[in-house]
C-alpha cells in the first residue's frame, strides 16, 4: 500500500510517496519531488527546556557606608580588576575598577575626588546593575 506525505526539509516542501512493505516483499523505490507550496510540517513533540545553570549570587562584601558618593555598577558583570583600596585618596575621573560584562572590559571612573571609604566587592565577584561598588567621602 502506497502512502503520500508532504515533508518539509530546510524550508523546502517535498511530496513523498512511501510504500509499506510486508515481511517478504523487496524494498520499493521511494520518490521525492520538490513542490512550490508553503512548507508544511507535522507537529513535533516538545521537550521541556534544559534547566539553566544556577547563577552565582552576587553578594556584597559589606553594605555600603552611609554618606559620601557611591559608585554603582552600570550593568551586570564581574569585577575584573580593582584599581583602588580603602583609604586611597583619588581624583575626579580616576580609574577605580574594570568591570567585565559581555566579554568586554568596562572602565569605571570616579565621578568626584575624595578618599575611598569602602570597597564593597573584591576582584572576581559577580555584580548586578545598581550594586554599590565603591564609596568615596
Amino acid at each position: 500500500m502506497a502512502r503520500n506525505f508532504r515533508v518539509s526539509v530546510n524550508g523546502k516542501s517535498y511530496d513523498v510517496v512511501v510504500e509499506e512493505l510486508g515481511q517478504s516483499a523487496a524494498p520499493a523505490p521511494v520518490s521525492a519531488q520538490p513542490v512550490s507550496a508553503a512548507p508544511v510540517s507535522a507537529p513535533q513533540p516538545v521537550s521541556a527546556p534544559a534547566p539553566a545553570p544556577a547563577a552565582s549570587a552576587a553578594t556584597p562584601v559589606k553594605a555600603p557606608a552611609a554618606g559620601g558618593t557611591t559608585i554603582s555598577s552600570p550593568m551586570p558583570g564581574k569585577i575584573w580588576k580593582m584599581h583602588v583600596k580603602e583609604g586611597d585618596v583619588i581624583a575626579e575621573g580616576q580609574l577605580v575598577l574594570v568591570l567585565e560584562a559581555m566579554k568586554m572590559e568596562n572602565e569605571i571612573y570616579a565621578p568626584s575626588g575624595g578618599t575611598v571609604v569602602q570597597v564593597c566587592f573584591k576582584e572576581g565577584d559577580a555584580v548586578n546593575t545598581d550594586d554599590p561598588l565603591v564609596v568615596i567621602a
